[in-house]
């Protein structure tokens, strides 16, 4: 019997797949820990494991985007879980610092991208002409799902097996659960490479490709946008769990706590869709960054277990604020750039998240290393997430989308 999928259906499985891909890549707080206790290794050293995934991302996504181009979200996807369950396998024989670097560091990094962000919005793109923020939305409430539950699971798998065991575990997952769902369900939508904002490109003589968005202001202040959310995000995303055991709190329930910000994640990443889809997007984006600023302040006054009520305000307000801010970048992406580069391009924009958290999560670490705290770390993820509220709103600006509209003559 053949699979006859709709846009939601599709939606829904994307919603599994990256959930679990997602969450499993945002939960390396929690091995961070555990490799710290069993190879007394620095901060910033460990950190830096999850900087390499970050940075191979980023170097990787503009090749996937014109995979994605050519041979459409199936192949990727399923090339990703292998490789994925590889690198999780790989990563539980390890014994030194470098064997990590490499079989989580790349490999799993390769996978990660492969399954990740821009293969997904890449599908949903062929399968949603209208209400694209919205659909965008739920299946990244996918990734707050995946981290509520892998993050207290990965506690847990070691706890009772031990870091090495979890990886196995994961890997065999990987292997029965996710690359059948991708087999059976990821097909191309009716939509091809474009949805509605391409046709109307189209229809124009105007289609975007990846050398003429390179020239664009809106795709540069969108980058840079992308880069300060990614490395502020990633500061506290790398940290939380060390942070919250340094406190004096115990380590399951800081995963535990940090699982429950998967829920409100997942909640903040379906309403700002509904909200990118009926108002401002850049109004949407300012309110974002309010909350995720809100939650950082939290846990940087946090100084004793006593003040558990500030690890519930951080986790509400950073939850619903973490990862939604890449629902409004998506539609916004979109919305510009829709056509038949859009694979490539959405690849090229992608190398900003991997850039920024490289960077976020390994001065997280360092600046620990130096002060012996984490509040330079934290003032710098504030300041860092003001720097791209601004560049999205200067992308709004009129003069920049009529400076873009030039290209087209040049070109």
């Amino acid at each position: 019997m053949r699979f006859t999928p709709t846009p939601w259906l599709i939606a829904a499985f994307a919603f599994v797949v990256l959930g679990f891909s997602r969450g499993l890549h945002s939960s390396f707080g929690v091995f961070n820990v555990a490799l710290l206790d069993t190879f007394g290794w620095s901060r910033g050293a460990t950190a830096g494991i999850f900087s390499v995934v970050l940075a191979v991302d980023a170097l990787l996504s503009p090749g996937a985007g014109y995979l994605l181009d050519r041979y459409g979200t199936r192949k990727i996807a399923i090339a990703g879980c292998l490789i994925m369950a590889l690198g999780l396998f790989l990563s539980s024989q390890v014994s030194a610092l470098w064997q990590l670097y490499i079989c989580f560091g790349l490999v799993m990094a390769l996978g990660f991208t492969l399954t990740g962000m821009v293969p997904h919005i890449f599908l949903i793109s062929e399968w949603f002409a209208e209400k694209r923020a919205s659909a965008i939305g739920v299946v990244y409430a996918g990734s707050g799902v995946g981290i509520m539950i892998l993050a207290p699971l990965s506690e847990w798998l070691i706890s009772g097996y031990g870091w090495e065991r979890a990886f196995e575990i994961y890997a065999a997952l990987v292997l029965v659960f996710l690359l059948p769902i991708v087999f059976i369900t990821y097909q191309q939508g009716p939509h091809g490479h474009s949805g509605a904002h391409g046709a109307v490109k189209k229809a124009e003589g105007n289609q975007w490709t990846a050398k003429l968005a390179l020239q664009s202001l809106q795709f540069w202040l969108l980058f840079i946008a992308r880069i300060g959310a990614a490395s502020g995000t990633t500061v506290i995303v790398t940290h939380q769990v060390a942070h919250v055991v340094d406190v004096g709190f115990s380590k399951l329930l800081a995963a535990s706590v940090f699982g429950f910000a998967g829920i409100t994640s997942s909640f903040g990443r379906v309403i700002f869709g509904f909200i990118a889809d009926r108002l401002s997007k850049q109004a949407a984006y300012t309110l974002n960054i309010a909350m995720t600023v809100v939650g950082v302040g939290a846990l940087m006054i946090l100084r004793d277990p006593s003040q558990v009520w500030l690890l519930y305000v951080y986790v509400i307000f950073f939850g619903i604020g973490f990862g939604s801010r890449a629902v409004i970048f998506s539609s916004l992406t979109a919305d510009i750039f829709t056509g038949k580069g859009f694979g490539a391009i959405l690849g090229y924009s992608t190398v900003a998240v991997g850039v920024g958290g490289a960077l976020g999560s390994y001065f997280g670490g360092v600046f620990h290393d130096w002060t012996g705290s984490y509040t330079m770390s934290f003032t710098l993820s504030t300041l860092l997430l003001a720097v791209s509220d601004v560049c999205i709103w200067l992308a709004a600006v009129p003069a920049v989308a009529l400076y873009d509209k030039r290209l087209w003559a040049r070109n």
